[in-house]
C-alpha cells in the first residue's frame, strides 16, 4: 500500500496503527504534514519480509494468469492516476485488478488484488471481492481491519461494499481464508470514526508515549524512549500499569523521582486500584531511584511470606536443568515450539547446553518427547532434580505439546504433580526489589554478572525476526545458517543466565534468613499417580495407541477417516483434562 502526502487523507496502515498506538498516529500525522522528519530507521529483517510479501504476491498473480484470467496491473501508478484507471478497469470488468487504489474524501490504500466474481452492483452483473496476500499462516486482526477498509471503499467504485474479503497465503494452490465483511463491520466503523477524530483539529491534543507492545517493532521508539527518560515518566516504575500511571498524575505525581521521595503513596483514596499495590509501586521506584543516584545495582529483600519468593527455592541439585523456549503461535496448526533449549552440569560441573530444533511437527514431537526422556532418565540420578525456566511460558508450552502430539503425556504429569518446574521470575518478583526498569530477564544480568554472547538488538532480534517470518510462511528452508546461530547463540545465552540467577537467588535467600527469617526448603514431591489412575490410563492407552496407529505426523497428509480417528483418540483424556 503506498503513501499519499496528503495530511487529511488516511491510510489503511494508519488505522492499523491507530489500534497499536494513538501517539504513533499523531507523529505521522506531523510527518505528512511537513512538520516533522521521519526518523532514519533501517531494519534488516523488515526489509527482506517486505520483498517476500512482494514475491508472494507477484507468485499469485500468476497464478492467476495461468488459470486464464485477465489481470490490470497498475503497480506503477500511484495517487489519483492509479484511482482513475481502478475505476476504468472495474467498469470494463477486468477479472483481477493488482495495486488498486480506493479512496474516499477520508481514506484511502492500495488493495492488493481485487477480483472480479458474480453478482449485482452499480457496475453491471458483477461485483469485486478483496483480496490481501500476507505471509503469515494465521491472519491477524490488523490484517482483517485492513480488509474491511478496502472493502468499504469499493462503495466508490461498484455503489456497495464488497461482500466477501480473502487473505491468500503462501502454499500449494495458495489456500484462502475468507472473511465476511458485515461480521466486522461495526467493530471497523468504531475504529474508523475515532481515528478520523483523532486527526481533526479538535481532537488533536498530545497523547504522551507511553510504552505499549509496538515499541518493539516501531521505527520512532528511540524517540519516545528518549523522552520518557527526559520526563522521568512514571511508566519508567517497573510494573507501574498504565491505570495506576494516571491516578497518580490525577493526583499531582508525574514523575518517579517525586513518587519516590512522597510521604505517602498517594495524596487521597484511589479511584483506581488499592493503596497497597501503590505503596509496593512507590518501594520499586524508591530502589531504581537510589540505583540511579549511586550508580550501582542496588537490590532490596522483601518480607518474607510463607511459600512465596525465595522460600520457593527448592534444595540444589547436581542434576538440576535449566529450560527455554524459542516458539511462534502463529505458524499454522495452532504454533510451533521451534528450538527446546536447556543447560546442565555434567559429571565435572561443568556448564552443558542442548538445542533441540524443531522446523516442522513431526520434528517437534520429537524435541518434546526427547528432553522429556531426558528428564526423567536424569530424574533416575539425580532424584532431587528441578526444571528452572524464567516465566511460565515453559510448564505452559509442554502442556501443549503433550496434548498436541499425545505423547509422554504420564511423564509430564509426574513433574508436574511432584512440582518440579520452578518459576524464577516468580521467585524473583516476589522475593526482592532490584533498581531495574523491567523485570526481564536481560536487566537483572548485571546483578548477577552474566554476559551475553549474542548482541540482543543487533543479531538476535532480527534473527528471530528472520526465523519468524520463514515458519509462518511455510518456507523453514530459508532460514541461514547465520540466523539459527544468532538464535541458538541467544537461547544459550537464556539458558546459562539462569544458571547465574538461581545461585545469585540462593545468595539472596541466605541473606534473608540472616535477617532473622525462618523458613524451610519446599517438600520434595515424588508425583506419583494412585493405582486406580494408572489403570485407567493403561486402558485409555490402549484404545488410544489403536485409533492413532499409522496415522500421519502432519495433519495437512491425513484423509477424512484418519482426521477422525485422530479426533477421537484425543477426545478420550478430554474429560479427565478439563477437570
Amino acid at each position: 500500500m503506498g503513501a499519499e502526502q496528503n495530511p487529511r487523507r488516511l491510510t489503511a496502515t494508519n488505522l492499523a496503527n491507530h489500534l497499536a498506538c494513538k501517539h504513533l498516529t499523531g507523529l505521522d500525522q506531523r510527518v505528512r504534514s511537513g512538520e516533522l522528519a521521519e526518523p532514519h530507521w533501517q531494519d534488516p529483517a523488515l526489509e527482506l519480509l517486505m520483498q517476500r510479501g512482494i514475491d508472494h504476491e507477484l507468485a499469485y498473480v500468476d497464478h492467476l494468469r495461468a488459470r486464464g484470467l485477465a489481470v490490470v496491473d497498475l503497480t506503477e501508478y500511484r495517487g489519483a492516476e492509479n484511482a482513475r484507471r481502478t475505476l476504468e478497469a472495474a467498469r470494463a470488468g477486468a477479472d483481477v485488478i493488482v495495486q488498486a487504489n480506493l479512496r474516499d474524501a477520508r481514506f484511502h490504500g492500495y488493495a492488493d488484488i481485487l477480483l472480479r466474481v458474480d453478482g449485482k452492483t452499480d457496475l453491471g452483473a458483477w461485483a469485486y471481492e478483496v483480496i490481501d496476500t500476507k505471509l503469515a499462516q494465521e491472519t491477524r486482526a490488523g490484517t482483517v481491519l485492513q480488509l474491511c477498509l478496502y472493502a468499504d471503499l469499493l462503495r466508490t467504485v461498484q455503489g456497495e461494499p464488497a461482500e466477501l474479503m480473502h487473505v491468500v497465503k503462501p502454499g500449494e494452490d495458495f489456500p484462502r481464508e475468507t472473511f465476511r465483511f458485515t461480521d466486522f463491520h461495526a467493530y471497523y466503523r468504531l475504529v474508523r470514526e475515532r481515528l478520523a477524530a483523532f486527526v481533526t483539529d479538535e481532537g488533536q491534543a498530545e497523547v504522551y508515549p507511553a510504552p505499549v507492545p509496538h515499541c518493539d517493532i516501531c521505527r520512532w521508539w528511540k524517540r519516545c524512549d528518549d523522552r520518557r527518560h527526559a520526563d522521568d515518566h512514571l511508566s519508567l516504575v517497573a510494573g507501574m500499569p498504565g491505570a495506576h500511571t494516571a491516578e497518580l498524575m490525577r493526583q499531582g505525581i508525574d514523575t518517579l523521582e517525586a513518587f519516590a521521595l512522597a510521604v505517602e503513596p498517594l495524596k487521597e483514596k484511589p479511584k483506581r486500584g488499592r493503596i497497597e499495590t501503590y505503596a509496593k509501586l512507590q518501594g520499586q521506584a524508591a530502589v531504581q531511584l537510589e540505583g540511579r543516584r549511586t550508580g550501582k545495582p542496588v537490590t532490596e529483600l522483601l518480607e518474607h511470606e510463607e511459600g512465596r519468593g525465595l522460600a520457593r527455592l527448592p534444595e540444589p541439585s547436581p542434576g538440576d536443568i535449566y529450560l527455554d523456549f524459542e516458539g511462534n503461535p502463529y505458524v499454522e496448526g495452532g504454533g510451533l515450539e521451534y528450538l527446546t533449549g536447556y543447560a546442565f552440569l555434567d559429571a565435572n560441573g561443568a556448564q552443558q547446553y542442548t538445542a533441540l530444533w524443531a522446523l516442522e511437527r513431526g520434528a517437534e514431537k520429537r524435541a518434546f518427547e526427547d528432553f522429556i526422556d531426558f528428564v526423567i532418565a536424569r530424574q533416575e540420578e539425580y532424584p532431587g532434580l528441578h526444571i528452572y525456566h524464567y516465566a511460565p511460558y515453559e510448564p505452559s508450552a509442554l502442556k501443549r505439546l503433550a496434548m498436541r502430539h499425545a505423547t509422554r503425556q504420564d511423564e509430564l504429569d509426574t513433574l508436574l504433580r511432584g512440582e518440579r518446574f520452578v518459576d524464577l521470575y516468580s521467585v524473583t518478583r516476589q522475593g526482592l526489589r532490584a533498581s531495574v526498569e523491567s523485570y526481564s530477564l536481560k536487566p537483572l544480568e548485571e546483578f548477577f554478572g552474566y554476559e551475553r554472547e549474542v548482541k540482543l538488538r543487533e543479531e538476535a532480534s532480527p534473527a528471530l525476526r528472520r526465523v519468524d517470518c520463514a515458519l509462518e510462511q511455510g518456507m523453514p528452508e530459508e532460514i541461514t545458517e547465520s540466523d539459527r546461530g544468532h538464535v541458538e547463540g541467544y537461547n544459550r545465552d537464556d539458558c546459562l543466565s539462569l544458571i547465574a540467577l538461581q545461585r545469585w537467588l540462593e545468595e539472596k535467600r541466605s541473606e534473608l534468613l540472616a535477617t532473622g527469617a525462618e523458613f524451610e526448603r519446599p517438600p520434595l514431591k515424588d508425583g506419583a499417580s494412585t493405582e486406580a489412575a494408572e489403570e485407567r490410563r493403561a486402558d485409555i492407552a490402549q484404545v488410544f495407541d489403536a485409533l492413532v496407529a499409522g496415522l500421519p505426523d502432519d495433519p495437512a497428509d491425513r484423509t477424512e477417516e484418519q482426521s477422525a480417528r485422530w479426533l477421537l483418540a484425543h477426545l478420550l483424556e478430554y474429560f479427565h483434562r478439563e477437570d
